[in-house]
């Protein structure tokens, strides 16, 4: 799917330099409900990735107003306020993030505008000593997948590159990464994952060639054995998830097919096994990037249009919400 839309991708580009963050253009969609709106990203972009750490996120890299920056930049959710750090050593989109032993992890992604070059690249940020390193890397090239922390370990699901199907897991403690756990199930890219009790839920994302998928799968660590779950009300990719009151949250995404951008809010409950719905999302939008703090969640970033026309719908939009424990629909 992304090779074929390089085209459209490098004519969007020619609009870049004139194009405004989609909130600055009054476009973004009025709070409601649950929802309300938080200090605006420094940076606009889209096919972004974030880490939350020590109660601050972490938003790396991505889609912005020129091309893939590097821009790296810090959300603190108790003062409402953005700080600019030390830029990621190299421009990627398309990358993932997570934080363990006290660092922030940015792994692969796409390293160039035109969606060429996969990166098997990861570095750890240190924010004590507000610096970059690199780390060891990835077992081969990837782009458009999802990593979350389980432990002091990191997960890396799906994907675009070289053995995609696989699964694999980085341990801080040795610099190295272990390509041996059981494979995703159901191969996909732009997909979302989070950890709930020591288990991952990998949710969504595209099938390579097949569209858009609805799949949901959980993997246990202890055990190396993937389960099926229920799958999720509305099939999309690009989309975000994490992990509020003890559910896994999903909003976000778009169809290539459709040209549409998905605001649905969906939330899948480990104890009945079922998902249900919450209050829309504001803004539709995709390639976005959440992260839950205080019990609050954070969505940030994203292209309020699908496909290329991301390049011209860039948001710098923080929209948050409070659940009403109990809440929901079926």
């Amino acid at each position: 799917m992304l090779t074929t839309l390089s085209l459209n991708r490098r004519s969007a580009l020619a609009v870049i330099a004139g194009s405004l963050p989609l909130a600055a253009c009054g476009v973004a969609g009025q709070p409601q409900g649950p929802w309300s709106g938080g200090a605006a990203m420094p940076t606009a972009r889209s096919e972004l990735a974030s880490a939350v750490l020590d109660g601050g996120i972490y938003v790396a890299g991505g889609i912005a107003q020129f091309g893939t920056t590097t821009a790296f930049e810090a959300y603190d959710p108790a003062a409402d306020t953005w700080e600019e750090l030390a830029p990621v050593p190299e421009d990627l989109h398309h990358l993932a993030a997570a934080a363990a032993g006290g660092r922030v992890y940015v792994a692969g992604g796409y390293a160039d505008i035109a969606f060429r070059e996969k990166s098997p690249r990861t570095w750890a940020y240190d924010p004590g000593a507000r610096q970059w390193t690199q780390a060891a890397d990835m077992p081969a090239p990837r782009a458009a997948h999802a990593m979350a922390a389980i432990g002091d370990r990191l997960y890396v699901a799906g994907g675009v590159g070289p053995r995609f199907e696989e699964l694999w897991v980085y341990d801080p403690a040795t610099d190295g990464w272990d390509a041996s756990p059981a494979p995703l199930p159901t191969p996909r890219e732009h997909l979302a994952a989070a950890a709930i009790e020591g288990r991952l839920y990998v949710v969504g994302g595209r099938g390579h060639g097949a569209g858009n998928r609805a799949t949901l799968e959980i993997y246990d660590p202890a055990a190396d054995a993937w389960e099926p779950a229920q799958d999720i009300p509305t099939a999309r990719g690009g989309l975000t998830a994490a992990v509020l009151d003890g559910r896994l949250h999903v909003t976000g995404g778009e169809d290539l097919d459709t040209g549409d951008t998905f605001a649905q809010h969906e939330v899948y409950d480990p104890a009945s096994e079922r998902w249900s719905r919450e209050a829309s999302l504001p803004t539709a939008r995709h390639g976005l990037t959440s992260q839950v703090v205080d019990e609050r969640w954070y969505v940030i970033g994203g292209g309020a249009r699908a496909g290329a026309m991301t390049f011209v719908s860039l948001t710098d939009l923080v929209e948050i919400f409070v659940p009403d424990i109990g809440g929901g629909s079926d």
